[in-house]
C-alpha cells in the first residue's frame, strides 16, 4: 500500500456520504436506503438515507405516486 492512501483495509471508518434528511454520516460497508423513484436517483444529486424513518421523512416533499426503497451496502465511490 502506498503511504497516505485511505481505503477499507487501512481505515474501516471511511465516509461514503451523509443521510439526505438527518445528515448522519454513512460509512463504507454500512447499510443505506435508496429511493426507487428515478427522480431521487439523479447522478448530480443522489439521495441516500440512513434508515427507513429518514426515507419516510422525505416522502411529503417528494410526493411520489408509488414510493418504495431498496436497502444497499455503501460502497467506496
Amino acid at each position: 500500500m502506498t503511504k497516505g492512501r485511505t481505503d477499507m483495509a487501512t481505515n474501516p471508518n471511511v465516509a461514503f456520504g451523509v443521510c439526505s434528511v438527518c445528515r448522519k454520516e454513512i460509512l463504507v460497508g454500512a447499510k443505506l436506503i435508496r429511493c426507487t423513484v428515478s427522480t431521487c436517483n439523479r447522478k448530480r444529486f443522489p439521495l441516500y438515507f440512513c434508515s427507513p424513518s429518514c426515507w419516510d421523512a422525505h416522502l411529503p416533499d417528494a410526493r411520489h405516486r408509488d414510493p418504495a426503497y431498496t436497502e444497499e451496502v455503501a460502497r467506496k465511490q
